[in-house]
């Protein structure tokens, strides 16, 4: 019984965990090659959407999904989507699975000393807000119960 309470909880940790990336793990993933970064997202539960993907010249996106929610199970806890030039990642956007995973990546930005941008957009009842260091450009979208960061280079 022991062993099967042990299984269970490292079961709920990995999958109810999984979809949670760490701002370092995102900033990990720019300028590396898609492979890379599609093997690592398999690894960690999530789908490929071919119909949410595509290429054109050297250009490619692709889109992932974690899990499915309870209350709809149409609905995926988490998105991903990387953007590549010449299969090399230069920007991603991760949809968080809710508020606290959110403001835990808010929390994170400021560890990591960005400067937040005066710049701060609301469209479609959502408010984007912009923050920058020296190599990466970050911008959060939050509204209607959606909350994504995108990650993207500053070096070309």
């Amino acid at each position: 019984m022991r062993y099967f309470l042990t299984f269970l909880l490292c079961l709920i940790f990995h999958f109810g965990h999984a979809q949670d990336m760490p701002l370092k793990t995102l900033m990990a993933y720019i300028n590396k090659p898609v492979t890379v970064i599609r093997d690592s997202l398999y690894a960690r539960g999530w789908a490929a959407h071919a119909e949410l993907s595509g290429t054109q010249k050297n250009q490619l996106y692709q889109t992932f999904s974690y899990g499915t929610k309870k209350s709809n199970p149409a609905e995926a806890l988490a998105w991903f989507r990387i953007h590549a030039d010449n299969n090399i990642v230069n920007q991603l956007y991760y949809q968080l699975p809710g508020l606290e995973s959110y403001t835990i990546i808010l929390n994170e930005l400021k560890v990591i000393s960005t400067e937040k941008k005066g710049v701060q957009t609301i469209e479609n009842n959502q408010i984007s807000s912009y923050y920058q260091t020296t190599d990466y450009t970050f911008q959060t979208i939050a509204g209607r119960g959606s909350y994504t960061l995108m990650v993207m280079t500053n070096k070309k």
